[in-house]
């Protein structure tokens, strides 16, 4: 590792990990099929310190219903070698109340996946935890670095 560099690992209070998870719309739930551990991508929003997302009526993710998931999203900045990445631990539920459906059918949120996924569902957390790692350039005392805006 060159020296002129220190990675920083950092945990991440739960208010930080909300707010990151607040904008990726993206991430991937981890959950037990048949037996044996699956991951799927979805696309999801953040309502109510819930992570809400849509798939199909008959998915091993309708499957899971009423199961403890876990749910991932993380940003990495490969230039940098920095990112973060944020767990959620909890519990999968279908929306089954229809004022609640119709309120989260106004977020906007919808799958990228091919086929109907009319069918809202939630993790509610039992624990949020995160890490972010940055990569800082150990400078001299009153060293600058010139700025150089992007292409």
């Amino acid at each position: 590792m060159d020296e002129d560099y220190e990675i920083v690992a950092d945990e991440l209070d739960e208010a930080t990990c909300w707010r990151l998870l607040a904008r990726v719309g993206f991430g991937r739930v981890g959950f037990v099929h048949a037996g044996a551990v699956a991951v799927l991508p979805v696309n999801v929003a953040v309502i109510g310190q819930r992570v809400v997302f849509r798939t199909g009526e008959h998915t091993s993710l309708t499957a899971a219903d009423g199961t403890a998931v876990a749910f991932e999203a993380d940003h990495t900045d490969q230039v940098a070698e920095s990112g973060w990445s944020v767990l959620v631990r909890g519990q999968l539920d279908t929306v089954t109340d229809a004022a609640e459906a119709a309120a989260f059918e106004e977020s906007g949120l919808h799958a990228w996946a091919p086929d109907s996924r009319d069918r809202w569902m939630t993790i509610t957390p039992t624990e949020v935890t995160g890490r972010m790692i940055q990569r800082h350039r150990n400078l001299p005392p009153g060293a600058r670095v010139p700025y150089m805006p992007p292409d």
